[in-house]
């Protein structure tokens, strides 16, 4: 009896760490997906690169598993241009589609390349200023030009400052102070500093989150910040915006946005 009872403790527990096996490979296979569907999909997207991009000269790098939709995903990146790379989706048991016409036909990798480009060519000019020596400042291509076509924009094609797009620029800094006056003469030296290496934006922006306050500026353009009244332009958005915040957000009572495009807004914890 007792060798009965030791055998049925013997089953039970191994089942018991089947059952955890199998939980765990579940919970595994939802989150992370599993080595057989990765392989399946990585040698169907060679096979559809194949047949549909075969001049293109790509590779496929890592396969990957994105659990919130339950597919299987991977990048193709050309082996001669920079610019052409997109990725590729696999679902049960089929590629389901691929984002080249946008990323690649439709400029998204080179305007955004443009964007990183420029963003360290900015960096060094701007560290020079008092208050951003450890920014981490960036530029941003206006969200028009990625949805007009734009024949001027080729694949490979050479960043150039004087490119014939609109780009607006974020100052991103921990300032010591919300001071708008101080806030004013930062912008005004950040786009003297810009204009001085011909880098023209149509409009800039400031993020700040420091000392407990965060400050968030949206929208200044050139002729807001050479027209001598920055400031007085500055407090005005503040002032409209703590207004707006105090509104009631029911859709019948709203009144129309009449604010003008320049955002100020000035938290503190």
């Amino acid at each position: 009896m007792k060798k009965k009872g030791k055998l049925a403790l013997r089953i039970i527990a191994l089942l018991a760490a089947a059952a955890l096996i199998g939980l765990i490979l579940f919970v595994a296979n939802a989150f992370v997906g599993n080595p057989i569907s990765s392989y399946m999909a990585g040698k169907a997207m060679d096979k559809y690169v194949k047949e549909h991009y075969s001049d293109l000269n790509l590779e496929i790098g890592e396969v990957k598993y994105n659990f919130k939709f339950s597919e299987y995903w991977a990048l193709a990146q050309s082996r001669t241009s920079m610019d052409t790379h997109f990725n590729i989706y696999y679902r049960n048991g089929k590629i389901t589609w691929d984002d080249y016409e946008g990323s690649v036909l439709g400029k998204f990798n080179t305007l955004t390349r443009w964007e990183d480009e420029y963003s360290d060519y900015i960096k060094p000019v701007l560290s020079k200023i008092d208050g951003l020596e450890e920014h981490t400042s960036y530029v941003q291509i206006e969200k028009w030009e990625y949805e007009k076509a734009n024949d001027n924009i080729r694949l490979d094609m050479k960043f150039d400052k004087q490119l014939p797009i609109d780009m607006s620029m974020t100052i991103r800094a921990d300032l010591e102070s919300d001071s708008l006056a101080e806030i004013a003469e930062l912008l005004k030296q950040a786009h003297a500093a810009l204009l001085a290496e011909k880098c023209v934006f149509v409009s800039y922006g400031l993020f700040s989150e420091a000392n407990g306050t965060l400050i968030m500026i949206h929208s200044v353009t050139p002729a807001d910040i050479e027209s001598g009244k920055l400031e007085e332009l500055l407090q005005a958005a503040r002032e409209a915006k703590e207004e707006d915040a105090g509104k009631t957000a029911d859709k019948e009572s709203a009144q129309p946005d009449v604010q003008s495009k320049l955002s100020v807004y000035i938290k503190k914890s």
